[in-house]
């Protein structure tokens, strides 16, 4: 209740006591003036009996003054008590009241002179329904104080009861005892003042412990012509809006409003015409409202338990206006406007105020026969919604806010009460609601709403990209396309229910119509129903479970049927329809049979896909209907297919839990497997191993428990044919397959059974398998050229002929055993791989076939293989030979070759191998999952040549990676040779040999023939004398890769020569090496060696080579030869060629020439000569026969300061191109002839340039004067030029050069 109003009724009450009393006064004075001491405690009787109320009065008195009777009571109080004590009530100190006789007799009511009280204090309390009232047992008299609804005709017989009465009150106060504080309203003087004409009334009031004036009302009131009722009146009040912070607190209702800070001020105006109400008017200006502001208190209360404080509400600048006004008895009509200039929120949320206002700014009411009816502008849902968070709203208006959450633009609001009945009209743009118990939420919509007391409808459209929320049906939003329909609610009591008509919504791109029911009752069964009929509906690109209620399915229905439907359940649906009743309320205490909740639905279905069980392959590119009722199915399928096998005519059903597909079955063998593949069946992954090109047809039938899918009943008929069907693991190949197969499966359990046959390995296959004992009996024979062609090998290498094979596949574990004995195939290798094929040899294979195959093998006591799929990176293979399998698989893709020979024959082996070499230099895999070789260790004792036992070889080779290419690289060891060869496809030079050690001992062979006397047989130098059928230019080389050799140190019979560096290149007919250097001690021979083919049976070698360095002497010593002459510098060029390889080098075949130049040397002294050719540089000793000894004088030989000459050999002769210069110290020498040196013979003309004296006669010289040489040799050097003349003497050396015949031919 308002101040105002509340203050006005209780100055109604105080003028009725007057009334009263004058009354009472007129009652005394016509029994006796006198005698009203004697009715004191009567009248304190009577008052107490009217308020129930302990009344006391400590005087009475009455008087008359002409015909006016006067009453005058001193200390009039009213208390009220309970158990708990008295309650003050009211309280006037002194009273005066003398009413007008007369005046009362014409006006048929009292009417008062003068009255006069002081000292008046009124107690009011407030009750918990923030009523103000006396406390029981006291009472105020109804007439006083009516109850119930204030009416205007009350309030009109009152201010027609003021007129003409002369009162006023000093020192009146109203104290409110509030159920938090008191409060009390103070008026110092209320004066109410009129004569025949005018009636006046005028006050202030006062809030105590306030300074300025809370409010100011004067009234003034006229009397109209023809009787009392007949008045006019005009009252203007007005009030300070500060006096109204506290107030809320006091009446009680500060969780609803509160205003905490108020400027400016309110105005009323009233206007009575002829006794009635006709006009009134209100004024609100506040610059400033502060509402609902959070006290210090209740801010750190939030604070700590970590809750944000909402704070409240400013208004600036706000502005209230409105009228009231009558049109006739019954008919008025009232205009309100409202608005602010800002509004804004406090608090520490740091959330600012909505835009768009909260509530209409415009309102009209007005009366109507049977009622009333008010018109708003329009206003924010929105923003009405926020509000409630700052402003307590009416309860069911707040109710409302908080289950709907609304927002959008109301254009229009129409309600009001008629007939007896709430009524509202509704316009509204854009509204968005959220989910309400069963009742969808969603928007943006526009709607038109029309309630009528309990029942109404709402017809709505969508305003652009509406959704709709069906909380219990749908886990998410519906975004629509569009949305049209009509919702209508109606509330009975107990009983409500609300539905949807003609509902017609755009759902991704589908349409659906429909409608739904919701029965709410608390004394009968309710419900939800819904139908819908739908067309285009895409479940294919969106699951079906998106488009299905899947949460009352999963709830209410069948939580096993709404998992399944939304396990991938899929399609098109050109149109379906779902029927939908779910019972809402408990049943189990009603008497009536429990319902459960059921659902129908029927589509239409394509490009569907059919998950029928947990694991399974799911049905793709269905077409046909799906039809379920409650927690059956049935579906007619007119087409499917799943990893490629296909049905046609099948059908689906789930009854009874239960569900079962039966259908016939076409498929390529490429579909059938990557459906076998698929199966959640233990050795099925086994299918993914194989591929193939066929057919294969048959029939479906199965069975699922959906509680037990342990209890599976699986049956496949078919019959394949398949031209050809390979397994990826080891690429073996079977052709023209053919048999009936059958799967049965019962539970986990499964197998296939049948006959297949068919070809493989250029033979016979035939497979027997025996369902559930997952074994297949294997039984077939193999040929020689479809075993090479499945190793990626060329027809006719290694193997020829054919034999048969026993074996068995094991598909629960995937493993296949294969044995045979190998009779009928040859196989072309040297012992012990190789066999005749009348030779049996027990040949051993276990395949494992899994994801990951392994191949285990053993052939004959001393092979043995194993290969397993090592994933991405390659497969790995061993094979051993001679030795114990290894411990361990290799740690790189690839083969595994370690071996143990006692005696290796390389060509052999070599030649036998030639027709590998292209399949696996690189380590690449090629047929079977064959892997190239990726590791070879091998050992020999005995590195044969034919017969010959070259010495212990040991190898090492695997690739590298080296710039991103693969290259081989292998570690040679043992007693021939120690070094590295590298093989690198793909460059210039592929292959290189750096060997730290070669020991050509053993290497260069043996000659059954000498060519003379003398010369060593085995020995270097004996070899290259001696002549050998010329060899052929030979296959191997032809296909030798380009390279490079080095060799750190060349062994010979313990010498040792080097180092050797040689580049080689090669084609069909031809090695060039080029270049190629040779160091001999301080000697180093370069340039070139060309070897070449000369026919077919045939070759040539041929040389370019310069010797340059220091002394020869020291190239002699290492290669073991007499040391016959030293130089200190050596030049020789040499052009040579000769029949066959470059080790036949012989100097009875070669031709060529030589050019030599030697510088400051010695021709050595042999002692006993050779016939070797380094016989021929024993210069010395053929100067010694000439008996011109120089040793006396160098002590170690015959002296040169230089040595030149020109020579070519052809058919075993050497022939000087001029003389051949020998330059002495103290005389010259010349050669000039030939040398046979296959004979080793001799026939050269030797000039020896002397000088000559009287002391030295030419007879001396001539006979070879012992002391000659040393003579010369002196006198040369003490005289010199001073010498000059010279005789020349020339010789002829025949015969062999061990011994040659030397005579004088001439001298000069």
């Amino acid at each position: 209740m308002r101040p105002i109003r509340l203050l006005t009724r209780w100055l109604l009450t105080l003028v009725a006591v007057v009334l009263a009393m004058a009354a009472l006064l007129s009652l005394v004075l016509r029994v006796s003036l006198g005698q009203v001491d004697r009715l004191e405690d009567r009248l304190v009787e009577m008052i107490a009996s009217r308020f129930e109320a302990e009344t006391h009065l400590v005087s009475l008195e009455g008087s008359l003054h002409g015909l006016d009777p006067g009453l005058t009571l001193d200390g009039l109080r009213l208390e009220a008590e309970d158990a708990t004590g008295s309650y003050p009530l009211l309280q006037v100190e002194r009273g005066e009241v003398r009413l007008d006789t007369l005046a009362s007799l014409d006006e048929g009511l009292p009417v008062v002179d003068k009255a006069h009280f002081q000292g008046v204090t009124l107690h009011l309390y407030q009750d918990r329904e923030r009523r103000w009232l006396w406390p029981q047992p006291a009472r105020i008299p109804p007439e006083l104080m009516p109850e119930g609804q204030f009416d205007l005709e009350r309030l009109d017989f009152w201010v027609g009861v003021m007129l003409r009465q002369r009162a006023w009150v000093d020192d009146l106060r109203v104290v409110l005892h509030g159920r938090r504080e008191v409060t009390t309203l103070h008026a110092p003087r209320l004066l109410m003042t009129g004569d025949e004409m005018r009636t006046h009334i005028e006050g202030e009031v006062f809030i105590e412990d306030r300074d300025a004036e809370a409010m100011e009302i004067v009234m003034a009131l006229t009397p109209g012509s023809r009787e009392a009722s007949n008045f006019s009146a005009a009252l203007q009040g007005t009030m300070q809006l500060d006096s109204l912070t506290g107030l809320s607190r006091l009446i009680g209702i500060e969780d609803v409003l509160r205003f905490d800070e108020a400027s400016g001020d309110a105005t009323v105006w009233a206007r009575w015409d002829n006794g009635r109400l006709a006009d009134v008017r209100l004024d609100v200006l506040a610059p400033r409202l502060a509402l609902n502001q959070r006290d210090e208190m209740a801010t750190a209360v939030a604070q700590e338990m970590g809750e944000g404080s909402p704070g409240g509400i400013v208004l600036n600048g706000a502005e209230l206006r409105g009228q009231w006004l009558r049109r006739d008895v019954d008919d008025w009509e009232a205009w309100f406007e409202g608005d602010a200039e800002d509004v804004s929120w406090t608090g520490d949320d740091g959330e600012t105020a909505p835009e768009g206002g909260a509530l209409p700014q415009y309102w009209h009411v007005a009366s109507r026969e049977n009622g009333w009816w008010a018109n708003a502008s329009g206003f924010e849902l929105g923003a009405l919604a926020q509000w409630r968070e700052r402003l307590r709203l009416p309860e069911g208006l707040a109710r409302a806010v908080d289950a709907l959450k609304p927002r959008g633009q109301v254009t229009g609001l129409g309600f009001g009460r008629l007939d007896d009945e709430w009524r509202a009209r509704v316009s509204a743009l854009g509204v968005e609601v959220d989910p309400w118990e069963s009742a969808p939420g969603g928007g943006p919509l526009d709607v038109w709403v029309e309630a009528d007391g309990t029942r109404g409808r709402v017809d709505f459209v969508d305003a652009g990209q509406a959704s709709m929320h069906f909380p219990e049906l749908f886990a998410a939003p519906m975004q629509l396309d569009y949305a049209t329909g009509e919702v209508i609610w109606s509330y009975d009591g107990p009983r409500s229910f609300v539905s949807g008509r003609d509902l017609k919504v755009g759902w991704r791109d589908a349409q659906v119509e429909g409608g739904f029911g919701l029965a709410i009752a608390t004394d009968r069964r309710g419900g939800f129903g819904l139908e819908l009929d739908m067309r285009d509906v895409n479940a294919r690109d969106i699951a079906l479970s998106e488009w299905l209620p899947m949460p009352l399915l999963r709830n209410d229905v069948d939580a096993e049927l709404a998992d399944w439907l939304a396990s991938g359940l899929a399609g098109r649906v050109p149109q379906g329809q779902l029927r939908l009743h779910v019972p809402l309320r408990e049943q189990d205490d009603l008497d009536s049979e429990k319902l459960d909740s059921s659902l129908s639905l029927d589509l239409d279905i394509v490009e569907g896909r059919v998950p029928y069980a947990e694991g399974w392959p799911a049905l793709t590119n269905v077409s046909g209907h799906l039809s379920v009722e409650d927690d059956s199915l049935e579906a007619r399928v007119d087409h499917a297919e799943s990893q490629g096998v296909k049905t046609e005519g099948a059908s689906v059903k789930l009854a009874d839990e239960v569900l079962s597909v039966e259908g016939p079955l076409s498929a390529s063998l490429t579909q059938l497997l990557a459906f076998l593949e698929e199966m959640p069946v233990e050795g099925a992954e086994a299918a993914s191993n194989w591929r193939g090109e066929g057919s294969v047809t048959g029939q479906l039938s199965l069975s699922l428990p959906m509680a037990d899918p342990d209890a599976l009943d699986l049956k496949v008929e078919a019959d394949a044919r398949a031209s050809r069907v390979v397994h990826q693991g080891t690429e073996l190949e079977f052709e023209n397959v053919s048999g009936p197969l059958t799967w049965s499966q019962q539970g986990e359990e499964g197998g296939l059974s049948g006959r297949l046959e068919g070809q493989v390995l250029g033979g016979s296959v035939a497979a027997d398998l025996q369902g559930r004992n997952d074994s297949v009996a294997l039984s077939g024979r193999a040929d020689a050229p479809a075993l090479l062609d499945w190793a990626g090998l060329e027809p006719g290498v290694l193997l020829s002929g054919s034999f048969p094979w026993q074996g068995r596949l094991e598909l629960d574990a995937q493993r296949l055993s294969l044995e045979s004995t190998l009779e009928g195939l040859s196989i072309e290798l040297p012992a012990p791989l190789g066999k005749r094929a009348t030779q049996t040899v027990p040949l051993k294979l276990d395949l494992s076939l899994g994801d990951s195959p392994v191949l285990s093998g053993q052939y004959g006591r001393d092979v043995g293989a194993r290969w397993r799929a090592a994933g991405p990176g390659g497969s790995q293979g061993q094979l051993w030979v001679g030795r114990a399998a290894p411990g361990a698989w290799p740690g790189e893709p690839g083969w595994s070759v370690l071996a143990y020979l006692q005696r290796l024959d390389l060509g052999a082996w070599a030649d036998a191998l030639k027709p590998l070499a292209g399949a696996m230099p690189e380590g690449g895999s090629s047929g079977g999952g064959g892997a190239g070789l990726s590791r070879l260790e091998a050992r020999t004792d005995c590195l044969s040549d034919g017969d010959r036992c070259l010495g212990t070889l040991t190898i090492d080779a695997s690739p590298r990676f080296s710039r991103g290419a693969r290259q081989w690289q292998a570690a040679l060891g043992g007693s021939l040779v120690d070094g590295q060869v590298t093989y690198r496809p793909g460059t210039t030079q592929p292959l290189v040999l750096d060997l730290d050690r070669l020991v050509l001992d053993n290497l260069i062979p043996e000659s059954g023939q000498t060519a003379v006397q003398g010369a060593e047989s085995g020995s270097l130098f004996g070899e290259l004398e001696v002549a050998s059928a010329p060899a052929a230019f030979p296959q191997r080389v032809r296909e030798l890769p380009d390279g490079r050799l080095t060799i750190d140190d060349i062994v010979y019979q313990g010498n040792r020569v080097g180092p050797f560096n040689g580049a080689w290149r090669s084609s069909s007919d031809r090695l060039s090496v080029e270049p190629v250097s040779l160091t001999l001690g301080e000697v180093t021979a370069e340039g070139s060696l060309v070897w070449e083919a000369s026919g077919s049976q045939a070759s040539l070698t041929r040389s370019r080579l310069a010797l340059t360095g220091g002394d020869p002497g020291t190239a002699l010593a290492a290669l073991g030869q007499d040391v016959a002459v030293r130089a200190e510098r050596l030049d020789v060029d040499s052009q040579l060629a000769w029949p066959g390889a470059p080790w036949q080098f012989a100097l009875a075949r070669s031709r060529g020439s030589l050019n030599v130049d030697m510088v400051d040397g010695t021709f050595a002294n042999i002692s006993s000569p050779s016939a070797k050719v380094v016989g021929l540089l024993n210069v010395d000793n053929l100067l010694r026969r000439l008996r011109l000894d120089f040793s006396d004088v160098t002590g170690e030989g015959t002296a040169f300061d230089r040595v030149s000459g020109a020579a070519t050999l052809y058919g075993g002769v050497l022939e000087t191109e001029g003389p051949i210069r020998i330059d002495g110290p103290a005389t010259d020498f010349t050669l000039d002839g030939s040398a046979d040196l296959a004979r080793r013979q001799l026939d050269l003309m030797l000039g020896v340039t002397v000088p000559v004296s009287n002391n030295l006669p030419l007879a001396a010289v001539a006979v070879g004067a012992p002391v000659v040489g040393g003579a010369l040799f002196v006198a040369d050097k003490l005289f010199g030029d001073v010498i000059d003349r010279v005789t020349r003497i020339h010789y002829l050396v025949q015969g062999p050069w061990t011994s040659p015949r030397i005579t004088l031919e001439s001298a000069q």
